[in-house]
């Protein structure tokens, strides 16, 4: 009895503490003669704790960390594009289904006080989650834009 409500006090603390999202991916920015980087999966993280909003790679190791007092803007955006090789592979159905992308871009200045960026991947089925801890955590609007 006291075991499991142990267990359920100290897994309510660590709830508190962070909200994190799995199946995201971090694109990296690419500098000039780069070729192109894969993106990084991983998940994103909003720690109270810390106010810091986190990228961890699959691995544990936190590949990018901005905390939400240097977050200037935050941007929400749902692309979509015709599903062609679908189309010519199986069905000329294909045509009229669009596939869906979610990007949650984070635009920061680091500890020398420049401009910087973070775009996030989401996955389709945490991205409002995804937005609304975002705007829970940091205390500041996310700006959404969609194409349809």
């Amino acid at each position: 009895m006291f075991l499991s409500a142990g267990c359920a006090l100290l897994f309510a603390a660590a709830t508190l503490a962070a909200t994190k999202f799995d199946h995201a991916e971090y694109l990296k920015p690419k500098t000039e003669g780069q070729k192109d980087d894969h993106p990084v999966k991983g998940s994103i993280a909003f720690d109270k704790e810390k106010k810091t909003v986190e990228f961890v790679d699959d691995k544990g190791a936190a590949v990018i960390s901005i905390p939400d007092d240097k977050i200037k803007s935050m941007l929400y955006e749902r692309t979509s594009k015709p599903r062609y090789a679908e189309a010519i592979l199986l069905s000329p159905l294909f045509l009229f289904a669009h596939s869906k992308k979610h990007f949650l871009t984070i635009q920061y200045t680091d500890a020398d006080g420049q401009g910087k960026f973070a775009m996030i991947h989401l996955d389709k089925g945490n991205a409002r989650d995804v937005v609304a801890a975002a705007e829970a955590e940091t205390g500041k609007k996310v700006e959404r834009t969609e194409e349809r």
